[in-house]
């Protein structure tokens, strides 16, 4: 009998978690227990959870809590570990709906089958930034819900450098808390009970030029490969890794991307990638191949998509990866998982 694989979320998805139940007076070690999740690994942030198991953590936290905003909350705690791979795949991106496209085709190696699409808007010149979990998890979840849509808005305003005040942000739930208080959140119309979720927007803003030199954008990027660098002081290859796997389905994850990066220059990172025995090419195929285990675990990702996720350009040179790999092909191997 095929059982379906579990939904799972990076853990990352929780950062500030503990810092704001303390705020609170509760105790994150024990809504952690309550929702079957390891406290260990808030200190793993590319460590998986899941899905299930996350959402229900969010919404026991606002009841126990009385917080009702607290989505909106944790969404206020997250740093530059959130928003910094987007600030490394923005920072390649022409224009602000080229980031869009690419932070959604990100989406699935940090919450699987979370969708992110950018359709027309219920207006001509407006464009949807639409949001929504997958089908199987039901309706209900307003925390992640809300904080994910909040994290949306803060990524376009840093990426666009737009104020963003004529923009609206749509829920189809109820709202949880004051008008007030979101307004004062979002900086923008807020509506409730609506066709879906996400943020709406002038059409003419995907096509607002994406600066690589913004301040803002570079602040982001930096501050988050300071972090991944603390967290692996010593270990080159286990930094270059974790940077391959936020970009890769941006494109681009090249010797010379990565040690822009690490503000090295290109022939100073392979020199020390020599002196270690250890190639680029490796590391790359390494990540491709542990996230096309991922991948392939999820049915609902066609073929195609799963090659475009690894950085390929065609289906093909994902079946001739996974021969590599696997010895078997991509179809193959997903119908035994």
């Amino acid at each position: 009998m095929t059982t379906t694989p579990p939904l799972l979320v990076r853990a990352r998805a929780l950062t500030g978690f503990s810092e704001l139940v303390t705020e609170l007076g509760g105790n994150p070690a024990a809504l952690l227990h309550e929702a079957g999740i390891d406290l260990q690994l808030l200190a793993r942030p590319e460590s998986s959870l899941g899905m299930a198991n996350f959402l229900g953590l969010l919404e026991n936290a606002a009841a126990q809590l009385d917080a009702p905003d607290f989505g909106l909350q944790l969404t206020l705690h997250q740093d530059f570990s959130v928003l910094g791979p987007i600030a490394l795949v923005a920072s390649r991106a022409e224009t602000l709906g080229s980031a869009l496209i690419s932070i959604a085709r990100n989406l699935p190696y940090h919450v699987a089958r979370t969708s992110l699409k950018v359709e027309d808007g219920p207006e001509a010149g407006q464009t949807w930034l639409r949001y929504s979990l997958p089908t199987e998890v039901g309706s209900g979840y307003r925390q992640t819900v809300e904080m994910c849509c909040l994290l949306a808005v803060k990524a376009m305003r840093m990426l666009s450098g737009a104020h963003g005040h004529d923009w609206r942000v749509i829920f189809a739930h109820p709202p949880g808390t004051t008008a007030a208080r979101y307004q004062a959140l979002f900086e923008c119309a807020v509506e409730f009970q609506q066709a879906g979720h996400g943020v709406i927007f002038p059409h003419a803003l995907l096509e607002h030029p994406i600066n690589g030199s913004n301040p803002q954008i570079c602040a982001e990027a930096e501050r988050f490969v300071r972090h991944l660098i603390r967290r692996n002081p010593l270990d080159l290859a286990c930094q270059i890794e974790e940077l391959i796997a936020r970009q890769l389905a941006a494109g681009g994850c090249s010797l010379a991307d990565i040690a822009r990066q690490l503000s090295m220059h290109e022939r100073t990172l392979q020199r020390r990638l020599d002196d270690q025995q250890i190639r680029f090419a490796d590391i790359l195929d390494r990540v491709r191949q542990q996230q096309a285990r991922e991948y392939l675990r999820q049915p609902a990702l066609p073929l195609p998509e799963v090659a475009s996720l690894l950085g390929y350009s065609e289906q093909r040179s994902l079946s001739r990866a996974c021969r590599r790999w696997f010895g078997t092909t991509p179809g193959a191997l997903r119908a035994q998982s």
